[in-house]
């Protein structure tokens, strides 16, 4: 990775010189050499008419070199004929008429004459006017030399950039992998299993994005870890209590201890069913998990289906002297719902209700229809829950416990689930506190059409 990215800084490096290179190069021209072809067009419109007259008179340049220069100037240009130096050069370089003899020696080179003004007879180029200190150009030697030290200076120029390009890239390569480096060997020990190692963030702050989430991870694997280990401790604890007693009752009965009959039946039944109760708990989580959770939709008449549900409940309700009260209704009220997944949220929302009542308290049970949705709400007398904890309680292992109580029951996983069908169903399951009057559970499911 370090060697792509140093070559990467070098070939940004590289392609920024060439093109402010290239780019130095056509400003050069656009500006310098536009400059001063300006000029001597400005300076040559006095002799034009001249030039091309007589080009077109001798069909050519013969005889150009016959021409006083002094005596042309004389009487185009008398005012500052004395200072004005000009020179006449052909297409291919050659001088045709110049102040200075010396410059009929020499040729002009191509990059010279782009600095002429050109001498246009019928849409053609057929010579370039020079003037005054122009005139030093025509001297190859000179030109060349200007052209040489040009170039020199800026392969100079790239040179001396490359170089910096590449200590700077080198610098910049290091200062970025560094903190990179640094986070994969975190993400490395995490991934064998030391979660309490952190990026550090405040060397870093370039990376600190990076960084901070690479801890977060770290952090919720370290609290998933850590329930995923509470809830082992709890499902064996909730395992093991109905296994030994259902292992007690069965040596009891194998050594005639304990009459195989409808009493010593019931204990086990009962036992049994936590289990299945636990294990389906246990069940729907893990398939709401994977995203793989099912909802198998028929239409209900919902004060039917809830009138049931309580009428399986009554007797728990006795065992605290419960009583509760579903407000009547004329009208029915038709919803689409999985009824085994929703008599699963209703049977946990009541045994929450019961497990936080007081002896004999009373569960009320309202159904509302709504503008878009129905309502079901199903309130206790208890102590309420905490303010703070109205979100938390629907957090999966999470269980209230009052003051002056035991252990919750469970694994406190019947709130999380009932929340995952409730949602499945596109409704929604939240708490609130009635002030003197303990908690309501508040399930919004949309009605059907």
């Amino acid at each position: 990775m370090r060697n792509r990215l140093l070559i990467t800084y070098l070939l940004v490096a590289i392609v920024s010189l060439v093109v402010m290179y290239l780019t130095a190069t056509f400003f050069y021209r656009l500006t310098t050499i536009e400059y001063f072809r300006r000029n001597q067009i400005e300076d040559s419109q006095p002799f034009q008419p001249y030039f091309v007259e007589f080009y077109q008179s001798n069909k050519g340049w013969n005889d150009i070199d016959q021409i006083d220069i002094d005596q042309l100037k004389a009487e185009i240009i008398p005012d500052k004929h004395a200072d004005f130096n000009l020179a006449l050069v052909a297409t291919d370089g050659t001088v045709l008429l110049s102040d200075n003899p010396a410059n009929y020696e020499n040729s002009v080179t191509e990059t010279t004459l782009d600095f002429g003004a050109p001498v246009v007879v019928n849409g053609d180029t057929v010579a370039y006017f020079f003037s005054v200190h122009l005139n030093d150009f025509l001297l190859p030697e000179v030109d060349l030399e200007v052209v040489r030290r040009t170039q020199a200076a800026g392969n100079w120029a790239m040179v001396v950039g490359l170089s910096a390009g590449f200590l700077i890239s080198v610098i910049m390569s290091l200062a970025l992998l560094k903190p990179i480096n640094v986070t994969i060997d975190v993400v490395k020990k995490i991934s064998q299993g030391d979660l309490s190692m952190r990026v550090p963030l405040e060397p870093y702050r370039d990376m600190a994005g990076l960084g901070q989430a690479v801890n977060d991870m770290a952090m919720d694997l370290e609290k998933t870890q850590r329930v995923q280990k509470l809830m082992l401790m709890d499902i064996a604890h909730d395992l093991r209590t109905p296994l030994s007693v259902q292992k007690a009752t069965i040596e009891a009965f194998e050594d005639k201890l304990y009459q195989f009959d409808e009493e010593g039946l019931a204990i086990l039944k009962n036992q049994n069913n936590q289990l299945i109760h636990l294990v389906e708990d246990l069940r729907l989580l893990t398939l709401s998990d994977a995203e793989i959770f099912v909802v198998n939709k028929q239409q209900v008449e919902l004060q039917a289906f809830t009138k049931e549900i309580l009428n399986n409940f009554d007797s728990v309700f006795t065992k605290k002297n419960l009583h509760s009260a579903l407000s009547p209704n004329e009208e029915e009220y038709l919803i689409d719902i999985d009824p085994h997944l929703m008599q699963r949220v209703f049977e946990n929302l009541l045994q929450n209700a019961y497990q936080h009542s007081p002896q004999g308290g009373e569960i009320r049970i309202k159904i509302l229809r709504m503008i878009n949705r129905m309502e079901i709400v199903v309130a206790d007398e208890g102590p309420g829950i905490p303010e703070n904890k109205l979100e938390t309680i629907f957090n999966r292992y999470y269980r209230v416990k009052q003051a002056g109580e035991g252990d919750p029951e469970g694994l406190g996983l019947g709130l999380t689930i009932s929340r995952r069908i409730v949602e499945a169903h596109g409704g929604k399951l939240f708490a609130r506190n009635t002030p003197g009057k303990g908690a309501e559970f508040v399930l919004e499911l949309p009605y059907s059409s």
